[in-house]
């Protein structure tokens, strides 16, 4: 237990010490972070060394906490025996006992940790490619596994399933799902550090519990490293973590899931990491469902994840990082219950709590589940008939994702644009992370004939001062009245007027689209249909 202990003070004061003297090294070799003036908006570069801070100071105290950490009780040991006294359960206060199993799964993490925060070393210098990113994490993977970090098996309301082979899969999707998760919440200062610190807490609790001195050590020595850290990454941050850092955090912590948890033959073993990770799978799930529902890429950047939602109820940097670490807090809590007391339901309930409160104050999961709603709306209404002006069919949605500019009259331009050229579908898709806007909309004919040899297809991007912040995309059918050509020309004076809307305010908008032609006009009542739009001209400019 002493050992736990001065494992995690040691690399608090370790990485204190590294992080600035990295920070310097990190400048000269242009390992930094530099602002954009897109998505990375920060006045100047930052180092990004905490990664391999964090690698170098558990690599650092492991072994002087082995060694060393029951010398420490010479100084300690009546304090905290008596501190240990007071805890619910028996814990070993005098030896760390360490299995040559132990030994084997050290070096295994450890190799796969040095693959990994190379990787993103590499990456933070030179932007890989994804692809590339997914190699050197599914090689990381691989060494846990060679070294024996699996499970045969699991027993789930008394129901007994055998992986087999199949557990060598589960493992991959575990710690790769861990990985990009922890690696998609780093987008603020301070989140997936003080996310790091709370799991890394949490699961050291539950492998003390276990008597699982080797895994208590190590998470008790990333919690320090992170809490150092954080000294120099708290809002306003000097240092970044880097991918190195983030990927590290959700690499460590689901590789020791497996060795803590996981090889439990109950529910426990499955309920209890999950709800550890909760926060980080949340965000995740979020920004995929986002993503794809608004026809964007899964790795397109966006500000939607949950620290942005936060900011964007008006929270400022500090708040938000304590929002997170309530809510990560909170299922960690129900992870290390259900353990302690083999009940699977506190990681449950401290799952659905999370969900709950998010939802209910509109602090995150809204534009998810507005998009969700609308998408299976658009689905129930393609049954019914809505005609348009044009006695067309017609089907809209949009969602709002963030943002306080009103998008509206510029959607509605483009409703009567692709009425008007009876078009078979508009989406008008607008990001711009710099002023921290998201809208997404799409009009649909929903008796359109959309086979391929039926439509044509195009895309226009939306690009002000040299930053690319949306797109509209058009089906137009093969015949119709119109010259496709033609047709883009006119689309393309519309996007320039949309384009425009980024350095103009909502009431510069309406005149000038006087200047194009268009007139407000009322073309169908209130509700999905087309409620109030410009009318294009019937003539070509």
């Amino acid at each position: 237990m002493l050992s736990v202990i001065f494992a995690f003070v040691v690399s608090i004061f370790g990485a204190m010490l590294l992080v600035p003297r990295l920070a310097t090294v990190a400048q000269r070799w242009n390992i930094v972070d530099r602002p954009d003036r897109q998505r990375k908006l920060h006045s100047s570069a930052i180092p990004m060394v905490g990664g391999v801070a964090v690698l170098l100071t558990m690599i650092l105290a492991t072994p002087l906490a082995v060694y060393g950490g029951n010398e420490c009780q010479i100084l300690l040991g009546q304090l905290m025996e008596e501190l240990m006294n007071r805890l619910p359960f028996e814990v070993d206060s005098f030896q760390l006992v360490i299995r040559e199993s132990d030994y084997v799964g050290l070096i295994g993490l450890l190799a796969g940790s040095l693959i990994l925060v190379g990787v993103g070393v590499l990456d933070d210098r030179f932007q890989l490619r994804g692809r590339q990113k997914l190699v050197g994490q599914a090689l990381a993977v691989t060494t846990l596994i060679i070294f024996g970090y699996h499970f045969s098996e699991v027993t789930i309301a008394g129901f007994k399933i055998e992986f087999g082979i199949f557990s060598v899969f589960f493992v991959y999707a575990w710690v790769l799902a861990a990985i990009n998760s922890v690696n998609l919440l780093d987008g603020a200062d301070g989140i997936a550090g003080t996310v790091g610190v709370v799991m890394s807490l949490a699961l050291s609790l539950m492998a003390i519990y276990q008597e699982q001195w080797l895994t208590a050590l190590i998470s008790a020595s990333m919690a320090g490293a992170l809490i150092g850290f954080l000294r120099f990454n708290f809002p306003p941050a000097k240092v970044y973590l880097g991918d190195a850092g983030s990927m590290l955090i959700g690499f460590v912590l689901s590789a020791l899931a497996i060795r803590c948890t996981f090889k439990q033959n109950s529910a426990i073993a499955f309920f209890a990491p999950v709800a550890l990770l909760a926060i980080p799978f949340i965000d995740s799930a979020a920004a995929v469902i986002r993503r794809r529902l608004m026809g964007r890429s899964i790795f397109e950047v966006d500000r939607g994840h949950l620290h942005h939602s936060l900011m964007k109820r008006g929270y400022s940097p500090r708040i938000s990082l304590l929002w997170v670490a309530l809510l990560c807090t909170t299922t960690a809590a129900g992870a290390v219950l259900s353990l302690v007391t083999q009940q699977p339901a506190y990681a449950l309930a401290s799952i659905f709590i999370v969900v709950v409160v998010m939802i209910a104050s509109k602090i995150f999961g809204v534009a998810e589940y507005q998009l969700i709603s609308r998408r299976a709306s658009s689905i129930a209404k393609s049954f019914l008939k809505m005609p348009s002006a044009n006695g067309l069919n017609y089907q809209q949605s949009s969602v709002h994702v963030q943002g306080s500019r009103d998008w509206q009259d510029v959607w509605k331009m483009l409703c009567v644009f692709a009425d008007s050229k009876c078009l078979n579908e508009i989406t008008l898709d607008l990001n711009a992370p710099w002023l921290h806007e998201s809208f997404h909309a799409t009009l649909r004919r929903s008796d359109a004939n959309r086979a391929e040899n039926q439509q044509w297809y195009s895309q226009i991007p939306l690009v002000s001062e040299g930053r690319v912040f949306g797109r509209v995309e058009v089906y137009g059918p093969n015949e119709s009245g119109y010259s496709h050509q033609q047709l883009l020309v006119d689309l393309m004076d519309v996007t320039a007027l949309i384009e425009q809307t980024i350095l103009t305010s909502d009431e510069e908008l309406v005149s000038e689209s006087s200047d194009f032609g268009f007139q407000p006009v009322k073309v169908g009542p209130e509700g999905d249909e087309i409620s109030e739009a410009f009318v294009l001209p019937s003539k070509p400019r």
